[in-house]
């Protein structure tokens, strides 16, 4: 069982932990990757708590439910402490500051965290939107008391707070792997329908079936949740998806017609029992829904209004309990092929099959990874998503549209790999200059921004502008696999990069310092692109200088010399 008390905590949550912020700021990111499921980056980007922060802790648009969360976190070190309504009265305080334009005008002037600053300004015209509600999320490891329960229920009508405390982050944290849970035995009612019954080899037994939703909601776990927990998520409540289903589930004339419009559910269970003479029932246990969680909960919502009609496509499937791996297999791809991605449409196109046929046959210790599921056989990994981020980077020198990854493989696949110099080794090489930027992070002051996944972007199209400007580095931008023929080579690459990399930290450094430090919006210049310009203008220039004044080496200087040793 996932256990948050302090200790533990600060263990689950050191990989989300930026140097600079508090275990609370690392908690948070840990539980928006985890429990919301967000994307590190994004994660990265919202999360703006800090000195100043006016009790405001994080800013999402969550378009699903039309409604903007505002997050604030805390920890307790001491297990037997709990959350009163202190906490949450002074957290409401700040939601209501931001329920107006005067407002939220207010906390834009006053606030001395300039990244809350900057969220403020991209959200004040969605905070003040009558299509967007706000919404308070208080997230701590704590026990919420009866103080605690007794002011939420008492601002219920008036304020939309909800608090994810201990046992509720525990008992909806889904962990990588999981037993099927020990539910009793049920039966569903088939009689006057036909299903489909077979074997996969020795590993597993298959039904497909129509079933009854008046059957279904009756299974062991919907309203605790434990019948999904296998699920990749839990009941997301007031998305469109769910919204639509119980209308559906409301208007009776619609409920025969479930079956051709749904797309069916997946249940995983220890024992499947189709023995019965009559072929009337199908009998389960020891089962979870690993497919069709909104489904399910919301048909369990609106129980009242089913009806035998309302039938929903099943897959029932019969697994040992200790075949852990299949289970898992079973789930991910149950999950993952109702929403086929962009990048697995282009998995089979002659560019992405191309690239990785070169570098397996080039670099054999490296495998480029088009399909989810390639075995690497103890290779290095270079998932054709990064590439795309880091060709975006350095070729195209556009590190602002590295976060939007649905363009990687749709609009901008081809500007990003239909190019001719677009070879196996090009990614190769250039992905090896990704990882040796993440050996010079820590050189970064404040090591704020070291912490952030962007940073490593910026850094990689930093080193594009110096080695575009460079005689030796435009021969390198031009074809870097011509500077990667042998060991040696390689060794002396990574090292001029070292060296050049460095010194870029040492004038990026002075640029932050004398943009004020840790106030300096790091990442409300990353999103501009004519910021990010001005920025990395400044940032080339110093470099330049101190190349025309023989305090540093250029890119051609550094190659030269190691090459002359070699």
């Amino acid at each position: 069982m996932l256990n948050l008390d302090y200790a533990s905590l600060v263990q689950i949550a050191q990989p989300y932990k930026v140097p600079g912020r508090e275990e609370a700021s690392a908690f948070l990111s840990w539980f928006l990757v985890n429990i919301y499921r967000l994307d590190i980056i994004e994660v990265q980007d919202i999360v703006c708590d800090g000195r100043g922060d006016k009790g405001i802790d994080g800013i999402y648009v969550n378009e699903s439910e039309e409604c903007i969360d505002i997050f604030q976190s805390k920890t307790v070190q001491n297990p037997s402490k709990t959350l009163g309504d202190t906490q949450l009265k002074e957290f409401v305080g700040s939601l209501e500051q931001l329920e107006t334009l005067e407002g939220v005008q207010s906390m834009i002037s006053t606030t001395g965290n300039s990244q809350l600053k900057n969220l403020l300004i991209e959200y004040k015209d969605l905070l003040t939107s009558s299509k967007y509600t706000i919404r308070g999320i208080f997230v701590t490891n704590a026990v919420k008391d009866s103080n605690a329960d007794s002011f939420l229920e008492a601002t219920s009508q008036t304020t939309q707070l909800k608090v994810w405390d201990k046992p509720l982050i525990i008992q909806m944290y889904v962990p990588s792997e999981k037993a099927i849970p020990a539910t009793s035995e049920i039966a569903f009612d088939v009689f006057g329908y036909d299903y489909i019954e077979y074997n996969v080899g020795n590993t597993a037994k298959v039904v497909i079936a129509p079933l009854s939703a008046v059957d279904l909601v009756r299974m062991e776990g919907i309203e605790n949740q434990q019948l999904f927990d296998l699920n990749l998520r839990k009941d997301l409540e007031k998305t469109k998806v769910n919204k639509d289903i119980g209308k559906s589930v409301n208007n009776a004339s619609e409920h025969s017609n479930f079956l051709l419009y749904h797309n069916g559910i997946t249940i995983i269970c220890d024992r499947l029992d189709t023995s019965d003479e009559e072929k009337v029932k199908i009998k389960i246990q020891g089962y979870s829904v690993v497919n069709g969680c909104q489904t399910v909960s919301s048909l369990y919502r609106n129980k009242a209004k089913v009806t035998q009609d309302l039938r929903i496509l099943t897959r029932i499937i019969q697994v040992n309990s200790n075949k852990s791996d299949l289970i898992s297999r079973i789930t991910y791809n149950s999950n993952n092929q109702n929403g086929i991605k962009a990048r697995d449409f282009r998995s089979n196109t002659p560019t992405q099959v191309r690239l990785q046929e070169e570098i397996n046959q080039y670099y054999p210790d490296y495998l480029y990874e088009i399909k989810r599921g390639d075995d690497p056989e103890q290779r290095i990994v270079i998932e054709n998503t990064l590439a795309g981020q880091i060709l975006l980077a350095f070729d195209l020198k556009r590190p602002w549209a590295v976060q939007r990854y649905s363009k990687i493989f749709d609009d901008l696949h081809q500007e990003i790999f239909a190019r001719p110099e677009v070879s196996g080794g090009r990614i190769v090489v250039l992905f090896d200059l990704y990882k040796e930027i993440e050996k010079d992070l820590p050189k970064i002051e404040p090591s704020l921004f070291g912490g952030y996944q962007i940073t490593k972007f910026f850094l990689l199209y930093l080193l594009a502008e110096v080695l575009s400007d460079d005689d030796v580095g435009k021969a390198f931008y031009k074809k870097p696999e011509d500077f990667y023929k042998d060991t040696v080579q390689k060794e002396n690459l990574l090292k001029c990069i070292h060296i050049i990399l460095g010194d870029l930290i040492i004038d990026l450094n002075g640029e932050f310092k004398e943009a004020g430090g840790e106030n300096f919006d790091f990442k409300a210049t990353y999103k501009a692109p004519n910021l990010l310009r001005i920025l990395t203008n400044k940032v080339i220039a110093s470099h330049k200088k101190l190349i025309a004044r023989g305090r540093v080496e250029s890119f051609s200087q550094l190659w030269d010399t190691l090459e002359s040793q070699a």
